[in-house]
């Protein structure tokens, strides 16, 4: 028998046990915690998404789409699906109540699980986004990392290194400043202490087909769904010097000089940089990283945090696109 199929009885089980609570909290109440990356859920599909930007959020959502009949219809709607998720999906009351219901209720139906990435490689992934779409009039994160650039000296330096946007981020949490989704950490209380199984985007494809088999879905390649013009590859022939963590960087000196592979980024400092930047996540999912290889694909969730323990990562103003 699967770890899976263990950890799906339990959850039945404790489920029948704790039933529903009379008292249902409104869904305002609860929507700045679910902020604006609200899971993907579907009635009648026994599998609820919870996602996080620069974390395979795309790939994912194809998936959920796919699986729901929805991906061609949302494919014509725009050619960026996450216009669909956001205009259609996830539009309107009736959806959050659903979420707040889903979240609130602790039964196994659906099966909530939450897709995590590496929080280093994401972090290289988050400071190349930032670096293709700095001047993107409908990103305001652009604007909040100039005005830090102009707090801290460097308002005459052209571009940003990897460790200036590490150290960006830092103070913003500091601060206690809005974080925008593409940089905050991805433990999120709310849904994190809920979830049933959280997938590494490392192995997604073998994690998402472990679950098809379980709940008798069809297989839906996930490797054609991975393609998109909002990922960061590196690039075959690459000429940034030997620390691409502290070159001063734009979008000019990625068309120039190519795409650095991601652990060209990571050094010592950098590394502790995002060990504490990320601590949240590191302390959420301990089981998933550094050792990406000895450590499965889709693993039973065993988070109990107290939130009075979270830092209070607050939701931003909802972003008009987020690239995965």
């Amino acid at each position: 028998m699967s770890r899976l199929t263990l950890l799906l009885r339990d959850i039945a089980a404790r489920g029948s046990r704790a039933g529903s609570s009379t008292e249902q909290p409104q869904p305002d109440a609860l929507s700045p915690w679910l902020g604006e990356c609200l899971p993907l859920i579907r009635p009648g599909f026994p599998i609820a998404v919870c996602w996080s930007a620069k974390a395979g959020c795309t790939t994912v959502l194809k998936w959920f789409l796919a699986h729901n009949h929805l991906l061609e219809e949302a494919l014509a709607y725009s050619s960026w699906v996450h216009d669909y998720r956001e205009q259609r999906l996830c539009a309107g009351h009736d959806y959050l109540r659903q979420c707040v219901h889903t979240f609130d209720n602790l039964l196994p139906d659906p099966f909530i699980i939450k897709v995590i990435r590496s929080p280093a490689s994401r972090a290289v992934s988050s400071f190349l986004h930032f670096l293709r779409n700095e001047h993107s009039s409908a990103w305001a994160a652009g604007a909040t990392v100039n005005a830090w650039k102009q707090a801290a000296g460097l308002g005459h330096q052209r571009g940003l290194s990897f460790r200036q946007f590490l150290h960006f981020i830092a103070d913003e949490q500091r601060l206690g400043h809005v974080i925008d989704i593409h940089f905050r950490p991805q433990y999120t209380p709310l849904q994190d202490t809920r979830v049933h199984a959280h997938l590494k985007l490392e192995k997604l494809a073998a994690g998402l087909a472990e679950l098809e088999d379980m709940f008798h879905l069809r297989h839906v390649a996930v490797q054609g769904l991975s393609v998109s013009e909002h990922h960061n590859p590196p690039t075959a022939a690459c000429t940034w010097p030997e620390t691409p963590a502290a070159l001063p960087a734009d979008r000019h000196t990625l068309a120039t000089y190519g795409t650095p592979s991601t652990d060209a980024f990571l050094d010592r400092d950098t590394r502790a940089l995002i060990r504490g930047v990320y601590r949240i996540d590191y302390e959420a999912y301990p089981w998933a990283y550094p050792d990406l290889a000895t450590t499965p694909a889709i693993y039973p969730s065993t988070i109990s945090f107290p939130e009075a323990a979270v830092r209070d990562i607050s939701p931003s103003p909802p972003a008009r696109r987020v690239a995965a």
